[in-house]
């Protein structure tokens, strides 16, 4: 049996891959050795709660070799219509042959990319004249994008703009695994970042002072 220090051929690809060459791993596997790897790939990774390793193997004779694979079944007898059928319609499926709730998926996160790209649009077009509304006095005479300004208040308005991407990058991308892998799964993570901006949109909304803004972009 193969062991996990073993690499496998699209390991020893990845490796030496200078040519940066994407192709389906499992044609590096000898057919021979197929199952043999598969075994391997089941056992190191657990996956014996998640799929029986001889679907599993299965699965990597037809990744492999579609052609193969399904000459090979129809002798046998062994491939069912529900699988036959399921890999048709894997190859036909077009967006408006899928299920509702692929649909409903699909449409809620264009929704999602609109808000983004509407929000930072919005915070742009308020560049022009929250500073002077929000306390930041010399910024209101010189306007945000002149010079002119008093430092710590320039300082203050590029960090009130700044604060969404550098938190993202240095606090949220650390934050998601964790969250979604360990303490509460990706439905719920997902539904608390979007309690989260829910209310910070509110707050920003409210704010009354550069340093309110700052902390409910924040």
């Amino acid at each position: 049996r193969a062991s996990s220090k073993t690499q496998l051929p699209f390991q020893q690809l990845l490796n030496h891959n200078n040519l940066r060459v994407v192709e389906n791993p499992l044609r590096r596997v000898a057919e021979e050795h197929v199952v043999e790897y598969v075994r391997a790939f089941h056992e190191d990774n657990d996956l014996g709660s998640v799929i029986d390793v001889d679907t599993c193997i299965r699965g990597g004779r037809l990744a492999r070799q579609e052609e193969i694979f399904l000459a090979r079944e129809d002798d046998d007898g062994s491939i069912t219509e529900v699988e036959r059928t399921a890999l048709d319609k894997e190859k036909r499926t077009t967006i408006w042959t899928d299920t509702r709730e692929l649909k409903i998926i699909l449409l809620i996160c264009s929704l999602g990319s609109v808000l983004q790209g509407w929000t930072q649009g919005a915070i742009v077009a308020a560049n022009q004249v929250w500073p002077g509304a929000l306390g930041l006095e010399s910024l209101k005479q010189n306007g945000p994008t002149q010079t002119g300004g008093l430092p710590h208040e320039v300082w203050a308005f590029s960090a009130t703009n700044a604060i969404v991407y550098f938190a993202a990058a240095s606090v949220g991308a650390f934050m998601c695994d964790p969250l979604t892998e360990i303490l509460m799964g990706r439905r719920a993570a997902i539904f608390v970042a979007a309690l989260f901006t829910f209310i910070s949109s509110i707050g920003e909304a409210s704010a009354q002072t550069w340093q309110s803004l700052f902390a409910w972009r924040l």
